[in-house]
């Protein structure tokens, strides 16, 4: 089942998420009119992509669990659904995460502070993380997944719950850091 780490992280990855959608929505804003490299407003709408994706990621985590409490979904139903979490997701995460990683070395090269070092260390030491625990899990997922077809429509229904609540958490803190951006 579900540990105390295991909850520690998704909290944390809750709040990245949040942050995430914030921080790309105020670079965003401040990139609006700006001739700016384009680069930057790829790193900028990746932040974006990946607060989506982490944020869904963890509510159907979560959502599957709470599911499978309350006898909504079966134990094989959850197993698919975190399974197809995992694949999909899984790839979005790695994805951005690439694109917010590279960013981050450009900045720390440029600006030669501590916080940007210190950034870009995580970041690259996320990304690293998040790509060997994708390799690792693929082929289990993949056959979870494929194998696994019961309850198929409680599963859609989890799934679109969590990326309906991913949206519109996810918008508020963009849209929060956007305008912030745009009075300054």
């Amino acid at each position: 089942m579900i540990g105390i780490l295991d909850i520690l992280i998704l909290l944390f990855d809750f709040v990245i998420s949040i942050w995430n959608a914030y921080a790309s929505g105020y670079n965003i804003g401040l990139l609006r009119d700006s001739d700016d490299g384009t680069f930057k407003k790829i790193a900028s709408y990746s932040g974006l992509g990946l607060a989506f994706a982490g944020m869904v990621y963890v509510l159907i985590v979560v959502l599957s669990f709470l599911a499978y409490f309350f006898d909504y979904a079966a134990e094989d139903t959850v197993t698919f659904v975190l399974s197809l979490d995992f694949l999909v997701l899984g790839v979005l995460i790695i994805g951005f995460g690439f694109v917010i990683a590279i960013q981050s070395i450009i900045i720390a090269t440029q600006r030669r502070d501590f916080r940007s070092i210190l950034t870009a260390l995580y970041n690259g030491f996320a990304e690293i993380l998040d790509i060997a625990s994708y390799v690792s899990g693929f082929k289990e997922a993949m056959q979870t997944a494929g194998g696994n077809k019961k309850g198929e429509g409680n599963a859609i229904v989890i799934i679109i719950v969590a990326v309906l609540i991913g949206f519109f958490v996810i918008f508020a803190a963009y849209k929060h850091g956007y305008n912030k951006a745009r009075r300054e």
